[in-house]
């Protein structure tokens, strides 16, 4: 269904945002970008800017793919704390890698994320973005929003947040209640369970499924 996909997309960013989004580069990010996220304080307003940037760059048809996906990595980069974000999705066996794995799996994932949603916002077509309230609860700030459709019920999507050197960042994203992060770590780990626990087939299958 392609309204599931488009809600999907924008949650993993934006990535969804990427927004889960060599080291990720800042292609397509202006100085100003930079500036204006450094100075939020809401963490609504991270998310309605991460939405805005998406929305601009990335929904432009006549962007190659390869330049949309690179452009979504970048938002991914901007807006996710992809280590944490790595470390959840991988569950208990990213304690048995080492810290440049991690960081190689980061990239693979912000690569796959791009290759399977990036695409999906050459779709839109009236959708908008709604941003709402936020609510702390414990470390994390956790940011309400919509995704509003022309021809169906709007998508609640909900932004776990949490603040890393005075700046938010994304650790999660549920979609109607569904953690992707946690759906991400239920398949993951499927396969890291089939191939007798090696996260190092995991890391292939993405790199194979990438070209990375």
């Amino acid at each position: 269904m392609v309204n599931s996909k488009i809600a999907i997309s924008t949650a993993a960013m934006i990535a969804i945002a990427a927004a889960w989004s060599g080291p990720a580069s800042a292609t397509g990010l202006s100085s100003n970008v930079v500036a204006e996220v450094a100075v939020e304080t809401s963490a609504a307003n991270v998310i309605q800017s991460m939405a805005d940037q998406a929305m601009n760059e990335l929904t432009d048809q006549s962007l190659a793919d390869d330049v949309r996906r690179k452009k979504f990595v970048s938002l991914m980069d901007r807006y996710f704390a992809m280590d944490v974000v790595s470390r959840f999705v991988l569950g208990r066996y990213w304690r048995s890698i080492s810290e440049a794995e991690i960081e190689e799996f980061s990239v693979l994932l912000q690569n796959y994320l791009a290759l399977n949603y990036a695409n999906q916002f050459k779709e839109f077509n009236g959708e908008q973005f709604v941003v709402g309230d936020e609510t702390q609860k414990n470390k994390d700030t956790f940011v309400d929003s919509q995704f509003v459709r022309p021809d169906g019920p709007p998508v609640n999507i909900v932004w776990r947040m949490r603040m890393f050197d005075d700046s938010y960042k994304i650790i999660d994203v549920s979609i109607e209640g569904l953690s992707m992060g946690i759906t991400q770590r239920d398949e993951f780990t499927s396969v890291i369970q089939q191939n007798n626990d090696d996260v190092g087939a995991l890391t292939a299958a993405l790199k194979a499924k990438t070209g990375l």
